[in-house]
């Protein structure tokens, strides 16, 4: 397994705060900027799918849905579309405002999807640092 601090000569978009002209002629890092918001909203949703008090279930729309936009942020910043439309439509999804009401059973796929969603992006949104 390799240090995921070490110098890379892969270039992925510049993370949030730097410009592209300031990665030119210097090491490069690459960095995960959506872990944390991926790692919470993927626990989150794991949990869901082993079944929880209700009460667990209002806290759970609050956080995936903070989190999903956390996510459209950080892949809007990266210039990623696709994440960011599917991070909306995550966040239209479990919205607590709004709420949509069904069973457990309608719940889990939707679950299951959005946990695996999150980690993917976790993982795949990159991006390069001095």
């Amino acid at each position: 397994m390799s240090n995921p601090y070490e110098y890379s000569s892969d270039r992925f978009p510049a993370a949030p705060g730097l410009t592209e002209e300031q990665l030119n002629g210097v090491p490069l890092v690459t960095v995960h900027p959506a872990a944390w918001p991926a790692a919470v909203g993927a626990v989150f949703l794991m949990l869901a799918t082993v079944g929880a008090q209700y009460e667990f279930y209002i806290v759970m729309r609050w956080v995936v849905t903070a989190m999903a936009i956390w996510m459209s942020v950080v892949a809007g910043s990266l210039n990623r579309t696709v994440w960011v439309v599917v991070f909306i439509l995550i966040a239209l999804l479990f919205n607590p405002f709004i709420p949509l009401y069904a069973t457990r059973e309608f719940w889990v796929p939707f679950d299951t999807a959005g946990f695996v969603l999150f980690w993917v992006a976790g993982v795949k949104l990159r991006a390069s640092k001095p």
